[in-house]
């Protein structure tokens, strides 16, 4: 079973605990209930629904637990999904263990877990709904989200705008408050959307610090 090779492939990581594993979405929302994990794993496909499903009520339930649906499918329209699950990201199976532990990594850090290509193709789809509709973002917030819809974590953030950490993740969780979302992804999705910032250029990165 595909959730227990992981489990023992990520409990030799010494830098990680595994507090179970689950194969269907009652018992995973039952394993968050009692564990509090940082971060899930979650399969798309299980017996008694989809993982974005299991992952929008373990989202509703514990804020704080975040998500990264695995799935065999290099899908933009699940990725989609996983977005408005509230979900902190995406990886494909086939990506092999690293990939794994680094998504694992990412989202304790609070960053989003996007492959470049389907980035493109989220920002494709949400071109097409774009309206106006400011979140009463002030001017540094706005600055920070261009930054995250680049996929840049909170360091790279830091760095390129010359603030702490710290300070770095308040203005995150401020944005993500003020877009009524429940992680950066969805954040970016949702000012992509509305037409609050514009879509990167495609294998344009953000600009150098100044």
């Amino acid at each position: 079973m595909f959730a227990e090779a992981v489990a023992k492939a990520l409990a030799t990581i010494p830098d990680m605990a595994v507090v179970g594993s689950a194969s269907t979405v009652e018992e995973g929302r039952r394993l968050v209930h009692e564990t509090h994990p940082d971060v899930v794993l979650m399969d798309y496909r299980l017996p008694d629904g989809t993982g974005t499903r299991a992952a929008q009520q373990i989202c509703a339930e514990r804020s704080s637990t975040k998500v990264v649906i695995v799935t065999a499918s290099d899908d933009d329209v699940l990725l989609h999904e996983a977005v408005d699950a509230g979900c902190s990201g995406y990886v494909v199976k086939t990506k092999g263990l690293e990939e794994l532990v680094n998504a694992t990594r990412t989202a304790a850090a609070g960053d989003a877990v996007i492959p470049p290509t389907l980035l493109r193709g989220l920002v494709a789809r949400l071109n097409g709904t774009a309206g106006n509709s400011p979140f009463g973002l002030t001017s540094r917030e706005n600055e920070v989200l261009r930054l995250m819809a680049h996929g840049v974590s909170n360091r790279g953030i830091g760095e390129n705008l010359g603030i702490s950490l710290n300070t770095t993740r308040n203005h995150v969780q401020s944005i993500i408050r003020k877009c009524d979302a429940h992680s950066k992804l969805e954040a970016v999705s949702t000012a992509l959307r509305e037409g609050v910032i514009q879509s990167p250029a495609p294998g344009r990165g953000p600009a150098p610090p100044s």
